[in-house]
């Protein structure tokens, strides 16, 4: 660890952005910056217009810590123990997936597919890992409720947290379930899942941040990636409402395998969404 008692915020943020980058990270600077203000409570303008501010010791032994985790390729949302999704802040943990942007796709279909904000929805989510899916609906339904269930009792431990964060904790109901083995018989009328979807073979070439320091159990779909969608597709028809809708994130180039999945346990499709790389990345099927 380096051992400076001060170093001024400008060569601080130097150094560090050097030593990222020779660790192949991928966006040092950013990196660098988020980190410095998660060990000193800074704001970015803080940092940003006092460049030859001085670093106490303690900062900067923290700063290096965060630096030397983030060289192993451990991702800044696990380093700073929170991720930004929809707007909203979340704690997560190496206990859960990461929230990524490609899934607010998810939380844009449901929005176009329920346009009353007053709508009393239920919603059940499968794999809630940190609940950002589910809190993020409620957050723009406020009548709405939701039931979560994950098989990680870790991860519900973090969705709970998060539920307690946002003030949900009234009307987001977490059980530990594998998919619908421990659901009442009721009628959803939104179900939502982003299951796991990588092919097992293909877990050990992703990123290391990924790889390393995400739950394999989130991750891996089977052999060919898709074992959840079956699982999914095979018992949702009986927890649908009428008009209900199962929506459920997809991997890249598995709309076609998906949609014949859900055809032939008799739902039908009926619309995607693309994320903003414009691949279609959410699903959405009907009784």
């Amino acid at each position: 660890m380096l051992n400076f008692k001060k170093m001024k915020i400008s060569a601080a943020l130097i150094l560090a952005q050097n030593k990222l980058q020779q660790s192949n990270v991928e966006s040092p600077a950013v990196d660098a910056l988020v980190l410095l203000r998660h060990v000193t409570s800074f704001s970015k303008e803080q940092i940003i217009f006092n460049p030859n501010l001085e670093l106490t010791q303690k900062q900067l032994e923290g700063f290096w810590q965060a630096i030397a985790r983030r060289q192993k390729r451990e991702p800044v949302s696990h380093i700073i123990e929170q991720r930004e999704f929809y707007g909203l802040d979340f704690l997560v943990s190496g206990d859960v997936l990461d929230p990524r942007p490609d899934s607010e796709s998810l939380i844009e279909l449901v929005l176009k597919l329920f346009p009353d904000k007053n709508q009393e929805l239920t919603i059940l989510e499968l794999g809630v890992g940190s609940g950002c899916l589910s809190i993020t609906l409620l957050k723009n339904f406020m009548n709405a409720v939701a039931i979560g269930v994950d098989i990680s009792l870790k991860a519900l431990a973090i969705a709970q947290k998060n539920a307690v964060n946002h003030q949900l904790q009234k009307r987001f109901e977490l059980r530990q379930s594998d998919l619908f083995f421990n659901v009442a018989a009721q009628k959803f009328d939104l179900i939502i899942s982003n299951p796991p979807y990588i092919a097992a073979q293909e877990i050990e070439s992703l990123a290391d941040e990924v790889r390393l320091f995400e739950p394999r159990l989130a991750l891996d779909g089977g052999v060919d990636g898709l074992d959840f969608y079956r699982r999914i597709a095979k018992d949702s028809a009986g927890f649908l409402r009428a008009q209900g809708q199962v929506v459920v994130e997809i991997g890249y180039g598995q709309k076609h395998e998906v949609v014949d999945i859900f055809v032939k346990e008799g739902l039908r499709f009926s619309c995607a969404q693309q994320d903003l790389s414009g691949v279609d990345r959410v699903l959405c099927f009907e009784n």
